[in-house]
């Protein structure tokens, strides 16, 4: 009788090791992945607005509006909301450095600001938030390349 049930264990147990390595990556290989493939869409994107007075001065607007509570007022990352950040997490990154963590080019930077950041205490993406449009965007980003201390640094 032992026997007999045996073949049905081992068809099951089989069955269900082959589900689980099909699952979605977690953690640090999911955050990878949404990272290059953020990257890949950025490295293809051209910023359709140019960095005008106007455009920047729209960027720096949405900015104090959705930014600066996490990035700080300067964009340098230094904020309430990141000192008050636990230990080991991710914090929000240095705008005004010569570091981009999320990618360089205006698309990348674009991509990043449109779908947000993975983690637990991970930036939102602003697509789909009403009055935040694809322009809106550009602007923003316009805006953070002129925090660079070298000015509009635009790839």
């Amino acid at each position: 009788m032992k026997l007999r049930s045996f073949p049905a264990i081992f068809v099951t147990v089989l069955c269900l090791s082959a589900c689980s390595s099909s699952e979605k990556p977690t953690g640090s290989n999911s955050a990878l992945t949404v990272a290059a493939r953020a990257s890949d869409e950025g490295k293809s994107l051209s910023n359709p607005v140019p960095a005008t007075p106007a455009s920047i001065s729209s960027g720096k607007k949405l900015f104090e509006k959705l930014c600066v509570d996490c990035h700080g007022e300067k964009g340098d990352g230094v904020s309430a909301v990141a000192a008050a950040m636990p230990e080991g997490e991710v914090k929000p990154p240095n705008l005004i450095d010569d570091q981009w963590d999320h990618g360089s080019t205006d698309g990348d930077i674009f991509v990043f600001i449109r779908d947000g950041a993975v983690g637990s205490a991970a930036m939102k993406g602003l697509n789909g938030r009403p009055g935040v449009g694809p322009t809106e965007m550009w602007n923003l980003v316009n805006y953070v390349r002129s925090l660079h201390p070298g000015g509009v640094q635009g790839k």
